[in-house]
């Protein structure tokens, strides 16, 4: 294949971030507020430290690798981190399918 026709953007060899996506630099936690419906958490490089904030939902730190994925249930706020750096996406479902509108 020859490269020199490709942009940039198709040389790269980590995909560019979404805006439900992004990167977790080394020693800084980050919040995550509740919001009044599930989300999961998907790890897709890295290893994150989750922990839930409140409502206190398990009193156990968690560990999450590539490719694994933890669900937030609705009305719950969470701390995580990168161990050492991470790349996660918080997905949720989409509102139609919540309000019924989808299936």
């Amino acid at each position: 294949m020859n490269t020199a026709l490709m942009t940039n953007m198709h040389q790269q060899t980590r995909p560019i971030a979404t805006p439900w996506e992004w990167f977790l630099a080394p020693q800084r936690a980050t919040a995550l507020a509740a919001e009044p419906h599930p989300r999961w958490l998907a790890v897709t490089e890295g290893r994150v430290w989750l922990t839930a904030l409140k409502p206190k939902v398990s009193g156990e730190d968690i560990w999450l690798e590539p490719g694994q994925r933890q669900a937030l249930p609705a009305g719950t706020a969470w701390l995580l981190e990168g161990w050492p750096q991470a790349r996660v996406q918080l997905l949720q479902e989409a509102p139609a399918a919540r309000d019924g509108l989808i299936g």
